[in-house]
């Protein structure tokens, strides 16, 4: 058995250090959500992978590093998966990460409870 490498562009950047983690739980009240406004979580580094989950009604989106700001790979609760690239998503900064508020994302809604994880 080989390993097969035809059609196959490889890219990795792998931390020489000690990569980073941080996850976190947000709980929102009844407050309305306002679609054109974000969440904003500071890890202290860049992520190269996100994962934030609502956890209520059981809908995760995820950003992986080389995506575009803004978007996300989306899970709906009956496991449909989708590309975000109009319904907003994830954006990394050098400390952290933003989350949209769009309803139609549905990972963030009042009187939820979503946690997340963070990977640099």
């Amino acid at each position: 058995m080989a390993i097969n490498t035809a059609g196959q562009t490889v890219s990795q950047s792998a931390d020489q250090g000690t990569p980073s983690r941080a996850f976190g739980k947000d709980v929102f009240d009844a407050t309305a959500i306002t679609a054109a406004d974000y969440v904003s979580v500071t890890t202290g580094f860049k992520p190269r992978y996100v994962r934030w989950e609502n956890v209520t009604d059981r809908v995760m989106i995820e950003w992986f590093e080389g995506m575009a700001d803004d978007t996300c790979v989306k899970t709906a609760a009956a496991g449909t998966r989708t590309l975000e690239t109009t319904n907003k998503g994830i954006t990394v900064s050098s400390t952290g990460f933003t989350v949209s508020q769009n309803a139609t994302l549905a990972a963030i809604v009042a009187s939820k409870t979503c946690v997340w994880k963070a990977e640099g």
